[in-house]
């Protein structure tokens, strides 16, 4: 749909400090690290909540992900911050007008994860304490998962200027956009999947430190099954999504051959490919290599997604009418500063999650 140009701000005339294809790689690769956290985060208190409401036998599943949670929530917070700022710099005037037209969940978003990351706590002692919290762990899920609700919302309202008139009236105007539903369940099953790995992954480890094999193997097995759910369905909703797009959206995608095609197509390969290897891990516990290859196809596709939906981005875009090139003033010297602060905070964080993997149970 076409954007009224009275409704889309002006250009920012301030020139950005480098050039726009160095803050489109930039964006990608921070966001990915921004995803992997979220996705775990999403994904683990979603198999948390089944898991406690599944009884005792799937209890170290719950505890696995409520106990990453005290971490991987201010980790998901803290790298979110560069690709927000990278995005500022691109779309911030489609960005931010998308947040303001949904204000009330766009700032209640914060709300919800303050209250959600305290759930956390409070679960977690209870867990501690020998007892269990379906109920605490399935309201932090759905806190959760109304948090990825508004963000697909602001997304698809922030690359669709046409449809910020009607959002203005209703807020709510967005839900019924064709591709919400399928983008949302995209976004959630992926965390799903990633989740349901690492649970194979943390099984494989309990039963090589010699702790209870029969524990470590409904585990493994219990992410397995979650993987394989959640990998299935994806492949189905990535039709459902890939169809959902405008028309001129989903012609610029197809006419752009290799460099649009391209990453798509080898995501759906990773898929297929992930799809056989969980089909075929019958025992994951005598299988350590192939769990780790399923790892590895997860996140493969998750970069090459998140690749395809930057590119649809400047298709919605594109065919709103929405024209404008920044100028562009780079400043290296600040670049290199931004770098090298980047890579020793990387690194610590890294150090940091190693250290809370290998030295807690």
């Amino acid at each position: 749909m076409p954007a009224s140009p009275l409704l889309v701000p002006a250009l920012d005339p301030a020139p950005i400090p480098g050039p726009a294809w160095l803050f489109h790689v930039l964006w990608v690769a921070m966001f990915v690290i921004h995803l992997l956290f979220v996705n775990t985060v999403l994904g683990g208190t979603l198999l948390a909540a089944a898991a406690s409401f599944a009884g005792k036998r799937l209890r170290p599943a719950a505890v696995l992900f409520v106990e990453m949670n005290s971490w991987t929530i201010s980790l998901a917070i803290t790298f979110g911050i560069a690709p927000l700022l990278f995005l500022q710099v691109l779309y911030g005037r489609f960005f931010y007008s998308a947040t303001i037209l949904v204000a009330r969940g766009w700032l209640g978003m914060l709300v919800l994860l303050t209250v959600a990351y305290y759930l956390n706590y409070a679960v977690k002692a209870r867990l501690r304490g020998g007892g269990d919290a379906p109920a605490l762990l399935a309201v932090e899920a759905l806190l959760f998962l109304t948090i990825a609700a508004i963000q697909v919302a602001v997304h698809l309202l922030s690359v669709q200027p046409g449809l910020w008139d009607a959002a203005s009236r209703s807020g709510f105007a967005i839900l019924f956009d064709p591709s919400f539903a399928p983008r949302f369940l995209h976004f959630v099953l992926a965390a799903v999947s990633l989740a349901g790995a690492l649970a194979m992954r943390q099984g494989i480890r309990a039963a090589e430190a010699g702790r209870d094999r029969t524990a470590a193997d409904l585990l493994a097995r219990f992410g397995q099954k979650a993987a394989l759910l959640a990998t299935f369905l994806q492949l189905v909703d990535g039709l459902w999504l890939l169809l959902s797009l405008p028309r001129p959206v989903l012609l610029g995608f197809m006419k752009g051959g290799g460099k649009t095609m391209g990453p798509l197509t080898l995501a759906i390969l990773l898929g297929l490919g992930l799809l056989v290897l969980l089909a075929q891990l019958s025992d994951p516990l005598s299988a350590p290599k192939k769990t780790r290859h399923v790892t590895e196809l997860i996140l493969g596709a998750i970069l090459l997604m998140v690749v395809t939906r930057h590119q649809v981005r400047g298709l919605y875009l594109a065919a709103s009418g929405v024209t404008g090139l920044p100028v562009e003033a780079p400043q290296w010297g600040m670049f290199l500063a931004f770098l090298g602060t980047f890579v020793l905070c990387a690194a610590l964080a890294v150090y940091a999650c190693v250290r809370a993997w290998k030295d807690r149970g």
